[in-house]
This record gives structure tokens, C-alpha cells and sequence, in this order.
């Protein structure tokens, strides 16, 4: 299920965001403290109420436990493009929670946002999100090479594209 992040979903945003397996694809340090967490929600809401992200709690059918967040920033709607973030629990990776998500935010920035395109950057050694990606349509446009500096290096940052005809494609036949 997706539903809005609230001020009291900071505990649930705190474990993930200081969780190493997730931050290790982030491209910067995990957070310590709480603290830092707050200054990122605060982001988040503060994005919602002036309408130039949007971001979702995940949380499984089953419970009511906040297990990962995903949204749009970056959002250009002049040009009618966002980009895409998400993240998960690494106890929740591989039940295919991500995609269900990923594809519902989608149809949402397509059908709501008005958008036309949907972008998407990844760790390039985050092969579990490459596929995600893939699952839905994006292809990969190309590939940042070290555009992003974290613990001392240099790294690249592959690129991926979803066009809303494509996704419409994709969704017509997964119905079928």
C-alpha cells in the first residue's frame, strides 16, 4: 500500500535511512541520527505542500509498518519530466513489493502529474533496481561517467528513461 508520509512516520524513515544495505546505494553515509532524518521528512513535506515532489510511505497490505518510501523530485513541469527514488528494507527485497509500488507511482505521475517522462538514476552495482526498472519499461539512455564522488571516489551513475507510451505498452499487456 502507498499512503502520504506523515511527521510520525520518523522513527519508521529513521531505520531506513540509517540502514547500511539501503545507504550503501545512495551515493552518501547512512544517517546517525534522527536528527538527520527530520531535516529529510521535513524535505518531503515541505515538497508536498508546494506541490514540487511527491513522496509515499510503503507499507506491506498486511501491516501497517513503513518499510520503504518512493516519490517523485525534481520535477520539471514545464518539460513534464520527474525523477523517480525509492528505497526498501533489505527484509523486504526480493517479494516484489518494489515494482507493485514503482508501477502504481508511475501511472500516478502519468495520469496525475501530467507527466510525460520518468527518470531514473541508479548506483550502477544496485542490480536488483536495474531489473526493477527494467520490469517496467525504462531503458537504460546512457551512462554518467563520475558524476557522483562518495567515500573517496569517483563513480558512474547509469541513466534510464520511461516514456509514458511505453509504460502505457507495458501495462496494456500485463492486463491481458
Amino acid at each position: 500500500m502507498l499512503r502520504q508520509i506523515v511527521p510520525e512516520d520518523l522513527a519508521a524513515m529513521f531505520r531506513i535511512q540509517s540502514d547500511r544495505e539501503v545507504a550503501r546505494y545512495f551515493g552518501r553515509p547512512a544517517d546517525t541520527t534522527p536528527e538527520q532524518t527530520q531535516k529529510r521528512l521535513d524535505l518531503v513535506l515541505t515538497g508536498v505542500r508546494e506541490c514540487t515532489s511527491i513522496r509515499w510511505a510503503l507499507t506491506p497490505r498486511d501491516s501497517g509498518e513503513v518499510v520503504g518510501t518512493g516519490g517523485f523530485w525534481r520535477w520539471d513541469k514545464q518539460h513534464h519530466w520527474a525523477e523517480i527514488g525509492y528505497e526498501l528494507l533489505p527484509s523486504h527485497w526480493g517479494k516484489g513489493l518494489m515494482p507493485e509500488a514503482l508501477a502504481a507511482m508511475i501511472r500516478f505521475g502519468f495520469e496525475r502529474m501530467e507527466l510525460h517522462r520518468v527518470e531514473a538514476n541508479i548506483a550502477p552495482e544496485n542490480v536488483a533496481s536495474r531489473r526493477v526498472l527494467e520490469k517496467l519499461g525504462f531503458v537504460c539512455e546512457g551512462v554518467k561517467r563520475e558524476n557522483w564522488f562518495h567515500e573517496g571516489k569517483f563513480t558512474d551513475t547509469p541513466h534510464f528513461g520511461l516514456l509514458r507510451p511505453d509504460f502505457e505498452k507495458i501495462a496494456s499487456l500485463s492486463l491481458q
